[in-house]
């Protein structure tokens, strides 16, 4: 059941904002997706922004306030360089109201070096996922084989739209399309027992997953009979869990017209995807006694390079904290020597807001 629930509910998620038929606008999204999972190389850059709205009256706890306090209206924004699927690098900043913290990161088959704030002495660690590159490559077969059935029976929301669209990414002037997705908080139950359900009922689509659990994992020894019964058993749940949040009042203003998720997405000639637009809005019912009254999260992209040789760029310096170090250094002092006292934000709120570290004489 772990197995089933694992693959349906990556591919779902993957693809539910690229929902519809697939000569809508004369885009083949099962060959789109094909397209993203076949990237080796390329740069990106995003922002994301974070927003709660709360209501500090009803906090009752003052840590938890103060937790709001600083990291509410956060934003983070990065410059991805993937070299190859074993390197990447990454320089951004986290902006608080209190300021801006730098970051870098840098992954390779060996180790992943991270520098806070500009830290001194970055963290390096031993990369313990570099053996599961074996595994990755048949996960990324095993959904290439999925996608087309996933895409044939995800439901179409009821904003959905495709337009011809000019635009540029760092200076390319791109012509694609750009498809628009907005799914409402009132729909996502029905999409999903539409979804599950079609899945159910696919006789072809039933024998290419159990193909699939069974390629991915050897010691599954799934059979069409038993993923049957399994997942009629969970389109079964879900309708019974639907039913259940639907007559449950406290719970019915998160499933309203209200709360959403909204995206736009560039697509250009070669079905690469250049730009994206997502923006994930939920309001808590009320009254709430976390104070808590709305998540909003916007988050932007662009991509270039795609395919393309580029470098990701290391992390050197003359000194560096290891995983030992970090683990013997459990009041974290080691860490925070590495930090400028005089203007670093980071060492601040460790120290000064979060009281991590006391001893801020020595």
């Amino acid at each position: 059941m772990r197995k089933i629930k694992r693959i349906l509910v990556s591919a779902g998620t993957t693809f539910m904002l690229l929902t519809g038929c697939s000569s809508e606008g004369a885009i083949d999204f099962a060959q789109y997706a094909n397209k993203q999972m076949e990237i080796t190389s390329m740069e990106s850059q995003g922002t994301t922004a974070i927003n709660l709205e709360y209501d500090s009256s009803k906090i009752k706890d003052k840590e938890e306030l103060k937790f709001l306090q600083l990291f509410n209206h956060i934003k983070i924004s990065a410059h991805m360089i993937s070299e190859n699927e074993d390197t990447v690098s990454i320089d951004g900043k986290i902006i608080l109201q209190k300021g801006a913290i730098p970051f870098k990161l840098f992954i390779d088959q060996t180790e992943m070096v991270i520098q806070l704030d500009n830290a001194s002495k970055p963290i390096r660690l031993a990369n313990q996922a570099s053996s599961l590159s074996s595994n990755q490559e048949n996960y990324l077969a095993a959904m290439k084989e999925l996608t087309p059935h996933i895409i044939k029976n995800l439901p179409n929301p009821s904003r959905f739209e495709i337009t011809s669209k000019q635009d540029k990414v760092q200076g390319e002037n791109i012509d694609g399309k750009n498809v628009h997705v907005q799914i409402n908080g009132d729909e996502i139950p029905s999409l999903i027992l539409s979804f599950m359900d079609g899945i159910s009922k696919d006789k072809e689509a039933i024998e290419v997953i159990v193909r699939t659990i069974n390629n991915v994992d050897a010691t599954a020894k799934m059979t069409t009979e038993t993923f049957k019964n399994e997942l009629d058993t969970m389109v079964r749940t879900l309708k019974e869990e639907v039913s259940t949040i639907q007559q449950d009042k406290t719970l019915q203003p998160i499933f309203s017209k209200n709360n959403y998720v909204k995206t736009d997405i560039l697509i250009d000639s070669q079905l690469y995807e250049r730009k994206s637009d997502v923006t994930f809005h939920v309001a808590f019912p009320t009254p709430n006694e976390s104070g808590i009254q709305s998540l909003h999260i916007q988050s932007t992209t662009e991509n270039w390079n795609i395919n393309q040789p580029v470098k990701a760029q290391p992390i050197s310096a003359a000194h560096y904290l290891d995983e030992q170090q970090l683990s013997d250094d459990t009041a974290g002092k080691l860490f925070l020597e590495t930090l400028d006292k005089q203007h670093s934000v980071l060492y601040d709120i460790l120290v000064n807001d979060m009281e991590l570290y006391t001893n801020k004489g020595k």
